[in-house]
């Protein structure tokens, strides 16, 4: 074959190929594109996003004058028909979330990141159970309908805060989180925090919102929200203080690691050990603090998800990259509270509990583990022979607190 026929070959095939991505691009949807199988879709911020789950989506309206076709609801109704024996188990439950649905459409508290689409673009048929669906709401006075969309804008609001704190929304087998699991218990009983047609309902509802919407709404710092977004969340009802405070209780999602540190740290600071432990100066502790009082005060650039979904108005940070000791510092924190155990430190030792928390048979010959083993042996024979003596007393025979110890260091 000569270079001529060679060249024309391969202009053939970039024809081909160039020919193909056009198809492609053109076909249906510009701002969608399917690769290995895989459905992406453009969103408004001209990242794309994966689309799945498309026979759990919402159907919207897209124009005012079509409200008057209920979409979000006949649609909301097929889903949840979907969830076993939802619809007759859980009807408060089927109801807030479809009038919630409602409320979605309503006044648009929703964005190109929520898993909704229009009529159009539906999976399935909206209408088939058109008459089912009105029927089954159709007893319902309008102060309740008002106490069942607070009720869902709740739950709503709590599988948010998970998704802040672990990157998922809904568990399974058993729902978790603070908000959500006192939410579901309360008004759904025990039982519905391991039924499984809960938990395939709150997936499906729970990606109906805008993410960024709902952290506006915790006041969350450097929600990345236009002005647009905010006026269609000024309908959103008020989110209760004890949700909101549930926010701030744990870590961003990918920042598990550091926040057991600090959670080490400050337990061990205010028991009677921190008056003695140290930490050794390679692991540089003042960094690893002024990290963690960075995360506190702008969590949502630290988010596993953050340069994905662009959630924040700042740069996105990955926490490995700027805690490269992390390993180390577990190391440390697991000899220490391994030698511990559960003695004399307060509420016991829950920390123990976590999978990243070495087992004693790796750290046993650790220089940090053996020390501190001896020192909580010497608290111990302290009180063994006077059951009466105090912290102060103990510090006092011990040679008093140690220069740049747990507790001087997590009171600075």
């Amino acid at each position: 074959m000569s270079l001529v026929d060679v060249s024309t070959n391969l202009v053939a095939v970039c024809d081909f190929i160039i020919k193909n991505q056009h198809e492609n691009l053109t076909k249906g949807n510009q701002n969608e594109y399917s690769k290995n199988g895989k459905k992406y879709k453009m969103t408004s911020r001209g990242n794309f996003i994966r689309v799945q789950d498309e026979d759990k989506h919402l159907v919207l309206s897209e124009s005012y004058e079509d409200f008057k076709y209920n979409y979000s609801i006949l649609s909301c109704y097929h889903i949840l028909k979907q969830c076993g024996n939802l619809l007759k188990d859980y009807r408060q439950l089927a109801l807030a979330i479809i009038f919630t649905s409602r409320e979605i459409e309503l006044n648009k508290w929703h964005d190109d990141t929520s898993k909704v689409s229009s009529p159009e673009n539906a999976n399935y048929e909206i209408f088939s159970n058109e008459d089912e669906s009105l029927n089954y709401i159709s007893d319902i006075d309008s102060n309740t309908r008002s106490h069942l969309i607070l009720l869902g804008t709740m739950i709503l609001t709590a599988t948010k805060i998970n998704f802040f704190q672990t990157d998922h929304n809904v568990t399974s087998p058993s729902l978790e989180g603070y908000a959500l699991k006192r939410i579901m218990s309360e008004n759904f009983g025990e039982q519905s925090l391991t039924s499984l047609d809960v938990y395939n309902a709150l997936r499906a509802f729970s990606h109906w919102c805008s993410i960024r919407g709902i952290f506006y709404k915790l006041d969350l710092p450097n929600v990345a929200v236009d002005s647009m977004l905010i006026h269609k969340f000024q309908s959103f009802p008020e989110i209760p203080h004890w949700i909101k405070e549930s926010t701030t209780g744990r870590y961003p999602a990918g920042c598990s690691k550091i926040a057991l540190i600090k959670k080490s740290l400050v337990t061990i600071s205010n028991s009677i050990y921190g008056h003695f432990i140290k930490v050794p100066e390679n692991l540089k502790v003042k960094d690893l603090l002024k990290l963690c009082q960075d995360i506190e005060n702008d969590p949502l650039k630290y988010h596993i998800r953050s340069s994905s979904l662009m959630i924040t108005t700042n740069q996105s940070l990955e926490v490995s990259k700027l805690f490269p000791n992390s390993s180390q510092w577990i190391e440390f924190i697991s000899c220490v509270l391994q030698a511990i155990g559960n003695y004399r430190l307060h509420h016991e030792n829950k920390l123990l509990i976590s999978n990243k928390i070495l087992k004693v048979h790796k750290i046993k010959d650790k220089p940090v583990y053996k020390n501190t083993l001896q020192l909580v042996n010497k608290i111990k024979e302290m009180e063994r022979s006077n059951p009466d003596i105090s912290d102060e007393k103990i510090i006092q025979l011990l040679g008093g607190s140690a220069t740049n110890s747990i507790s001087q260091i997590c009171k600075m």
